[in-house]
């Protein structure tokens, strides 16, 4: 089964968290939030600051915050930024060698996994943290913002 992992689904939902509330918010009340370990939130956080998505303060009234605007980071940014590029098979890695067939360009299958591949992060860009806090926005119209780039 091929799924997000709850670290990048966490990640996702405090970028969410720290865009609603547009200050800097201490890593304890982000957990809260969130409903996760604060030690787990600070890993996150950590990642997140790392590719510069959030910005960290130290000090008496310091925390995290969000550096991008919600609505230009989108899912995809925020995934990559927990788990590395996007790849839904093991097959699309440069260095990977297949044992069923060696030359890639010859492979149905390695060609059906890049165009899935390609189709879900261009969806992944579509939805913006924007658009998931926006309320007026509902689930339909979300994924109504996805395309199959065909």
């Amino acid at each position: 089964m091929i799924r997000i992992t709850q670290e990048a689904d966490y990640a996702v939902r405090i970028c969410c968290i720290l865009a609603r509330c547009q200050k800097t918010v201490g890593a304890s009340e982000i957990a809260r939030e969130a409903c996760v370990t604060q030690k787990f939130a600070l890993k996150i956080l950590r990642k997140l600051a790392g590719c510069g998505i959030v910005s960290s303060y130290k000090g008496a009234f310091g925390g995290y915050r969000l550096d991008r605007n919600a609505d230009d980071l989108n899912v995809l940014e925020i995934i990559e930024a927990i788990e590395g590029p996007l790849k839904i098979s093991k097959c699309l890695d440069c260095d990977h060698e297949c044992t069923k067939n060696p030359v890639k360009d010859d492979c149905k299958m390695h060609h059906a996994f890049m165009r899935i591949n390609d189709i879900l992060t261009e969806n992944f860009k579509m939805i913006t943290v924007g658009k998931l806090n926006d309320r007026s926005i509902s689930v339909d119209d979300l994924t109504g913002y996805m395309k199959n780039t065909e």
